[in-house]
């Protein structure tokens, strides 16, 4: 009978190892790991590049609603920087669309944020302030609330030369 090798040495090709213990790995490198399920190959989640390019299309729809711009603009731009980020790492596909969400989110918020600029300039230089001040010092009186209305709707009026509630006619 054969003896048996010290632990750790297997026999020589050819020979049964000894009970109880594995046979010798195969000479050569390792066998190459199992290929993936066959829907997984080559796809690639897009997921953040949808989101992002739908989002930018929102914003770019929606700007006129100052929040809708903003805050589409704002998550579509955040989710199209972290789709680009992927997949330039190779861990997500959709590249192109999320260049195109980014694209669409930052025209969004810009236009957004310029409507909002030219809104806050007109209100304003047509006495808003003067208005927001004069309600403010009233406090919660209605009428001098109401008093403020008429003077800020009277300003608008004189400055324009239209008449914005009608005047009762007696």
């Amino acid at each position: 009978m054969t003896e048996n090798p010290p632990p750790g040495q297997y026999p020589p090709p050819g020979q049964n190892p000894p009970p109880g213990q594995y046979p010798p790995p195969p000479p050569g490198s390792y066998p190459p790991p199992p290929g993936q399920p066959y829907w997984q190959e080559g796809r690639q989640g897009k997921g953040l590049a949808i989101a992002a390019l739908v989002l930018g299309i929102l914003a770019l729809l929606s700007f006129w609603t100052i929040f809708g711009g903003i805050l589409f603009g704002l998550v579509g731009l955040v989710f199209g920087i972290i789709a680009i980020v992927k997949a330039r790492r190779g861990t997500a596909g959709g590249r192109g669309m999320a260049i195109a969400g980014l694209i669409l989110s930052l025209l969004g918020l810009i236009a957004a944020i310029v409507i909002t600029a030219i809104g806050v300039n007109i209100f304003v230089n047509n006495g808003g302030k003067d208005f927001v001040d004069c309600v403010n010092k009233a406090g919660g009186d209605q009428s001098k609330i109401d008093q403020c209305q008429r003077d800020w709707n009277q300003t608008l009026e004189n400055k324009y030369s239209i008449t914005i509630s009608p005047r009762p006619t007696s």
